[in-house]
Parts: C-alpha cells; structure tokens; sequence
C-alpha cells in the first residue's frame, strides 16, 4: 500500500510505501526532517460498498502514476544507519541529522547529479545562513587564515622585489636597459603576489563547497589550490581582458560579460576542468541566472557596507565569511548541489 502525504514545511506532495510509517527523513525539496503518517484506515460498520473496499494495487491506483517502490521512495536514495543513535540517514551523509555524529563524507554533490538548474535567492539565503551559522568556526577562520597568510606573503615579496630593484638602479643607472628591468621586475612581483591571492582563492573555495555540500573538509584543504592554479591564471587573464573590453564597449556589456563567467573558478575546482571549458560550463550554468545573480550581487554589497559602517569596520571579520558562504551556495544552487 502506498502512503502519499505533504511536507509540512513546503507542502511537497511525497509518496513512499505503508511499511515506512512512521519514520523520520529529509524531504528532498526543502531539505526538512518529516515523519511519515500512519496509513489511514477505516473500519466501520458496512455502508454498502464492501465491494470497493478491497485493496487496490498501486499500478493503477490514483495515488500514484506509477508503483511507488523503495528504490522511488523518498526515503530511499539509499539509507544507512548511524552508529551512535541507530536513525536512519540518507548513505553517503557527512553528518547525523538527529544526533550529530559525523559519519564518512560524502563524495557526491550533496543534492544530485551536478546539473544547471535556475536558482532562488530566498533559499540561498536561507541555505547560506544556516550553513554559516553551523560551521561558523570554519567559515571564519578560512578567510581570516587565508588573508593574513596572504598580507605576510605579498609584504615579504614586495619588500624582496624592492631590494633587488634598488640594487638594478644603483648598478645600471638610469638607462633604457634599467627602465625596462624595472619594469620587468614590477610585473614579476605582480604576477608573485597573484599566485598567492589564487592558491588560496582557491582552497577557499574548495573549502567552502564542501561545506555546502553537507561535507565535513579538514582544515588543511585551505591549502589544496596548487594542481588548478596554472588553469586559474590563465582563466583570470582571458576573464580579465573579455570583462575589460565589454566596459570600454559602454559599460553594460561588461557587467552582462562578468555575470555570464562568473562561476569558472567554481567550475575549474568542482568540475577539475580544462581551462576554456569552465568558461563554456559558466555560460550553461548562469543561462537564467544572471538577473538573480545580479540581485543577490547587490544584497552581498549592501549587507557588507552598511555591516561595516555601523561596526565601524570591525563586524567585516563576520560579515565577509558570510558573503564568501553566500556566492558559494548560489553556485551550489545553480548547480543542483
């Protein structure tokens, strides 16, 4: 017998079979813990109809269009149960909903094959928050570890590129030939403190999506950025000229241009794609999404500013790791993860 009921939370209609009364499970649309009904059953008195009421078999009963098995049931992509409290989770589950014990990450993308699909800025949002607010120690932590690194880094490289200039200058004087290795010396320095702001873009990034995924990443995957960081210059260079030149061509062009490549760096790290491709993976992903990505893009800026301003800067060591936490679940829900 089939049990068809509504979430509670999002009034999904979900339908599962009569021996999972009862039990508790995510719904897969708003991510809630339901509990299944009881089967209703009616055992009154004869009203003249005991013809009808023999069971009908689910293939051609109106509750269902087709037969309602375990493997079709929400309940089941796959369960497992947890060791520590014995409730039933989905398998591959970084985490126990009811007790908390981790359990092994998972590898997949949390939510389903990875797929383009338009997104909601109410439910990144709110996905945002309650992920920020669960793992507000990581959040925090990888931005502000990551930036100082970044600060020691680019000050030890400008401070060494300064010394070697200087001894270029008092060596070669003030000739063409000593211009042009100033020159050549500045752009080297450049391109140093740009490796260290990629590698650890990156880590970032990979930590971050792991988090919306539901996965529980160690602490040392802020330092995970090196196989994609040649991909990652090279795309951050073509993304940088295609950005620029669609300004010059009156502005609006190059705001349409860096909303439609957005998400490549997300691509190169989830995907592990070559470099152009994430570019043509980024237009697939934002076809439908860069008027909501825009919105949100704003949402980002204005809670940033006026956070900054009323706490006179300082509520930015909160405040950024959630920006950070909310363009990563758009490109979670951009892409059905």
């Amino acid at each position: 017998m089939t049990i068809e009921f509504s979430c509670s939370h999002c009034n999904k209609v979900l339908k599962t079979s009569d021996d999972k009364a009862g039990r508790r499970a995510k719904c897969p649309q708003c991510g809630e813990a339901v509990t299944v009904p009881a089967p209703t059953t009616d055992v009154s008195a004869d009203d003249g109809f005991g013809e009808f009421d023999a069971p009908v078999p689910e293939e051609s009963s109106f509750l269902g269009e087709q037969t309602v098995s375990e493997e079709q049931s929400f309940l089941t992509g796959g369960q497992q149960v947890c060791p520590m409290c014995g409730e039933s989770v989905p398998a591959g589950a970084a985490k126990c909903d009811y007790c908390g014990e981790t359990l092994k990450a998972t590898t997949g993308s949390g939510r389903g094959g990875w797929e383009p699909r338009i997104f909601s800025i109410n439910d990144t949002f709110s996905r945002a928050w309650e992920l920020y607010k669960a793992n507000l120690g990581m959040v925090i932590a990888i931005p502000l570890v990551a930036g100082s690194i970044y600060f020691v880094a680019s000050m030890v490289i400008g401070i060494f590129m300064q010394i070697v200039q200087n001894a270029v200058l008092q060596g070669g004087g003030r000739g063409d030939g000593t211009m042009v290795a100033v020159v050549v010396l500045a752009l080297m320095q450049n391109f140093m403190t740009y490796c260290v702001m990629f590698y650890f873009q990156l880590g970032g990034q990979r930590v971050f999506l792991q988090l919306a995924r539901g996965e529980n990443p160690e602490f040392n995957e802020l330092f995970s950025g090196g196989p994609f960081l040649g991909r990652m210059i090279l795309c951050s260079i073509i993304y940088g000229l295609v950005v620029t030149l669609g300004f010059v061509a009156l502005i609006i062009p190059g705001i349409i241009l860096s909303l439609m490549f957005w998400p490549y760096s997300f691509i190169l790290i989830d995907r592990d794609l070559p470099g152009i491709e994430s570019f043509k993976k980024a237009k697939e992903v934002m076809a439908g999404n860069k008027l909501n990505f825009l919105g949100l893009s704003i949402l980002s800026f204005l809670i940033t500013a006026v956070g900054g301003l009323v706490t006179l800067f300082v509520g930015l060591i909160l405040i950024i790791p959630f920006t950070y936490m909310l363009q990563t679940v758009a490109y979670a829900e951009m892409t059905n993860q």
